[in-house]
């Protein structure tokens, strides 16, 4: 980052936020990207990081917990892991109704997954799954 700062002109004199995701790579107190700017650039910073990939984190969890050690990032080993990669494939199971209310937020500011992930909410809601939406591959599966 330092690099890209000073090949494009940038001062960090006046930076006094960073963002990034809440990965360790980033946020280790040690040698997290974000510490070592701090040391670079010889003063704290306020970190910005977003929490929505420490909220995918106790899911990967519990899958993990239920379905054994993975033998990769997009490798899931036991049977829950494999049945989530082909997931279009399988039939309706049914399901019980968990009552709730998911945001009024526009479609257009969604990516493909989670478009999917909010119709399979929906469908939790209301009930009732389409078929339409139970055969809809929802991309590669990672951790």
């Amino acid at each position: 980052m330092l690099e890209f700062f000073y090949l494009s002109s940038i001062s960090t004199d006046h930076l006094q936020v960073i963002g990034c995701d809440g990965t360790s790579l980033n946020t280790g107190h040690k040698d997290g990207v974000i510490t070592l700017l701090e040391h670079q650039v010889k003063r704290p910073l306020q970190w910005f990081i977003c929490e929505l990939h420490a909220n995918e984190l106790p899911l990967r969890h519990l899958i993990q917990h239920l379905d054994g050690n993975t033998s990769g990032p997009c490798a899931f080993q036991g049977p829950i892991g494999r049945a989530l990669n082909e997931c279009e494939k399988l039939s309706i199971a049914k399901f019980q109704v968990i009552g709730s209310t998911l945001p009024n937020i526009s479609f257009d500011d969604l990516g493909t997954n989670q478009k999917y992930l909010f119709d399979i909410c929906q469908a939790i809601i209301n009930g009732t799954c389409s078929e339409s939406l139970s055969k809809r591959n929802p991309g590669m599966l990672n951790h």
